[in-house]
């Protein structure tokens, strides 16, 4: 099975979410920044919607990096292998990709597993309300929380898709 099209319009579109996030990360900071310093008036929200936001940043925009093979990774004893083999399909690069993609699973695994544990423990209060993040700013901790869990899935499914396209034969993900 080769890595599905629908994957690649929903990783973009995480992808320009992320984006979008940044960009009003980086706006809110010049904005502190300026009321910091210029007239000596801090904002006391804007570094909980910022950590908020680059929470729902990091975590969708990890699909479109693993997609696009703009993660970190170490390629020096994959590279040594690759080069000693003389396997038509690459085997042994395939072997150890797949071996690799399969640990970035499980621990996607259990971020969903302690996403989903966080949110149930933090969420709501005894009394039936809201957590929040600050006095100041009201600011569930539960939006900063859901996506741990939105993106951990959303990366398994990547990551299934992937493995599935290595075992089919594809060569974009060794």
């Amino acid at each position: 099975m080769r890595y599905p099209k629908f994957m690649y319009k929903i990783n973009k579109f995480g992808a320009y979410f992320c984006g979008g996030y940044t960009l009003v990360i980086s706006l809110l900071a010049v904005m502190e920044s300026i009321l910091r310093k210029v007239f000596a008036s801090p904002t006391t929200w804007t570094l909980n919607l910022s950590t908020g936001l680059f929470t729902w940043a990091a975590f969708l925009g990890s699909s479109w990096a693993f997609q696009e093979l703009g993660h970190v990774s170490v390629d020096l004893f994959r590279n040594l292998v690759d080069s000693k083999s003389k396997s038509p399909k690459r085997m042994p690069r395939r072997v150890m990709a797949i071996i690799g993609y399969v640990i970035s699973f499980l621990v996607m695994c259990a971020f969903v597993y302690g996403g989903i544990f966080i949110i149930r423990n933090s969420g709501i209060k005894p009394d039936g309300s809201l957590a929040m993040a600050t006095y100041a700013f009201k600011f569930p901790l539960i939006l900063s929380y859901i996506p741990i869990v939105l993106g951990s899935l959303q990366m398994i499914a990547t990551l299934i898709f992937i493995i599935l396209d290595l075992l089919a034969g594809g060569d974009k993900y060794l």
